[in-house]
């Protein structure tokens, strides 16, 4: 089957993608094809999504037929009649007509999580609660207290209690004697040319680079690209292509360039084609293992502790050997599954998520820069998804540089009113997120993470997605405190390889242990990783299937303390 990735949507200045059947075929040979490859997600949430225009009475009709067995004589259509009823709130009083269907007995017939996440007895009581915390993290509207919110508490105070975190500066200052030397990186037109010379001969380009005007970067560069993948496995044969745009920002051209140019690197070495051999393209080999997590001897990735949806119910998945930290400055071998790996990873296997971002995913001139870069990205989504808005962390910024001074004045003689939130959690890597409220109240944000206060806040700046030049918006909150953005704290060491021991080292003292997947193609030779944290948050788009986490919660009762 042939599948073209097509723009769905935009939430928050992010395009939100889907993988659609490139031949037009009819709803007839579409459910066909899903009774032969039953694990196909792009044709599953395809159909799905269709239902969403099916005329109500048509659907009882099909409901109450196959219904006469139970389902059982056709239970892909089933469940994904199922899942119409459970998404699409003009279908919910179809439902009744399943009465006497267990539907855990549909999982197997499934990929997605739909109904995986309905079973989950406390999941209404976590959706109540997310509609609150995501009204007040993305619209800022403020949060009522405990007692007069009218739901019950998800945990309780005790289940919250957790060891006292360690922050980045104390782990920095632990290893004062052992860091390495400082090494800058190599110079902006290296790192251009490099990339720009790879990608030319990957073939990856759609056209030259475009300037666009849709944030607050005083320069910024996008370019499309095409990504074009194969996956054969299992019950498995497809192809999908489609058009996307990488992007970048900075203050100077060379940083914009340099900064769409490893975007590009990342995000091509992001999409993997797959074969009887296991994952094709890479400098490292890739066979793939498919078993359930019970049933594998090597050490894996800690599955359980997932910030998933739905909890891992033992299905089995394709594994692939990535790498972690053991402690004593080397690496160890484990297995990680390719599907959270990959974008748009379509396997012969069930979903273990809803949606995969790009979270975790960086490129860099070596695989140190690159790691450092991919666990502040998962550090910084880890904030966005448990940091409230609360307006007693919320700040203006000034400089003594030139440059963002005189950038900072253009802002305010242009009417563009910006300010500043510390979203900075306990792990303490300095993370920044910029507010800029649109003539109609909309909010336009940013966020950045790292090492380097000053960075972190800059880069937020540069990605709110608001024009400049551009209309007038709306004003910043009165009283607002003003910082320097030289006192921003700064824990960088002055090289990758350094920084990267730090960040690693915060993370170990507070019981956490990444896993790295050396994503570096053979065409492209640019280093490239995913990074993956268990027991942080790595989805922050709140919608149904969003389980409130703990410390998200905690940092919600802590405001009313």
């Amino acid at each position: 089957m042939r599948y073209k990735l097509q723009m769905m949507n935009t939430d928050y200045g992010v395009g939100t993608f889907a993988a659609l059947p490139e031949p037009n075929l009819s709803f007839n040979e579409m459910v066909a094809h899903l009774r032969k490859f039953p694990y196909d997600d792009f044709m599953h949430e395809f159909v799905l999504q269709g239902f969403k225009e099916f005329r109500p009475k048509k659907l009882e009709k099909q409901i109450r037929e196959i219904m006469r067995d139970k389902g059982a004589s056709d239970p892909v259509m089933t469940a994904i009649m199922f899942e119409a009823c459970l998404c699409h709130d003009r279908l919910a009083h179809l439902l009744q007509l399943f009465d006497g269907l267990d539907p855990a007995g549909l999982l197997p017939h499934t990929p997605a999580i739909h109904i995986r996440s309905a079973l989950l007895e406390d999941q209404p009581l976590h959706r109540q609660w997310i509609e609150l915390f995501c009204d007040n993290i993305f619209n800022l509207a403020p949060l009522p207290a405990p007692d007069v919110a009218g739901l019950p508490l998800l945990y309780s105070r005790a289940d919250l209690d957790r060891p006292a975190p360690v922050p980045a500066a104390d782990a920095r200052r632990a290893l004062a004697d052992r860091l390495p030397p400082e090494n800058p990186r190599c110079p902006l037109a290296q790192t251009i040319e490099r990339a720009l010379n790879a990608l030319e001969k990957a073939d990856a380009f759609l056209g030259p680079a475009m300037q666009h005007k849709a944030s607050l970067s005083p320069v910024a560069r996008l370019r499309h690209w095409m990504p074009k993948t194969r996956c054969v496995n299992g019950r498995m044969n497809n192809s999908l292509e489609g058009i996307q745009t990488c992007y970048g920002r900075g203050l100077t051209p060379e940083r914009a360039e340099a900064s769409y140019a490893m975007e590009m690197a990342e995000r091509f070495s992001s999409y993997a084609s797959f074969g009887p051999k296991g994952v094709l393209g890479y400098a490292t080999d890739y066979p793939l293992v498919h078993a359930a997590l019970d049933d594998l001897e090597a050490e894996t990735l800690d599955l359980r502790a997932m910030r998933l949806e739905v909890p891992y119910a033992g299905q089995k998945l394709h594994w692939l050997t990535g790498h972690a930290p053991d402690g004593q400055g080397g690496t160890a071998p484990l297995l990680v599954p390719a599907q959270l790996v990959f974008l748009f990873c379509n396997l012969d296997e069930q979903s273990l998520f809803s949606a995969l971002g790009s979270t975790g995913l960086a490129s860099g001139n070596t695989l140190a820069e690159a790691k450092v870069a991919a666990l502040t990205e998962a550090m910084e989504r880890d904030s966005d998804a448990t940091t409230l808005f609360d307006p007693a962390r919320c700040f203006r910024v000034t400089s003594d540089d030139p440059e963002i001074a005189r950038l900072l004045a253009a802002y305010e003689a242009d009417g563009i009113h910006l300010w500043f939130m510390d979203v900075t959690t306990k792990l303490g890597v300095p993370c920044y997120k910029s507010v800029v409220l649109g003539p109609r109240g909309d909010v336009n944000k940013g966020s950045g993470c790292s090492l380097n206060g000053r960075a972190a806040l800059l880069s937020a700046m540069t990605e709110t997605p608001y024009p400049h030049p551009g209309p007038a918006s709306g004003p910043a909150p009165e009283g607002l405190h003003v910082r320097r953005l030289e006192d921003l704290p700064d824990l960088s060491t002055g090289s990758a390889e350094g920084d990267l021991m730090v960040l690693e080292a915060t993370l170990a003292a507070n019981g956490l242990r990444p896993a790295y997947v050396d994503l570096t193609r053979k065409d492209l030779g640019i280093p490239v990783v995913r990074a993956l944290i268990p027991g942080l948050e790595f989805i922050s788009d709140f919608d149904q299937y969003s389980r409130v986490s703990p410390r998200l919660f905690a940092n919600y009762l802590a405001l009313f303390n």
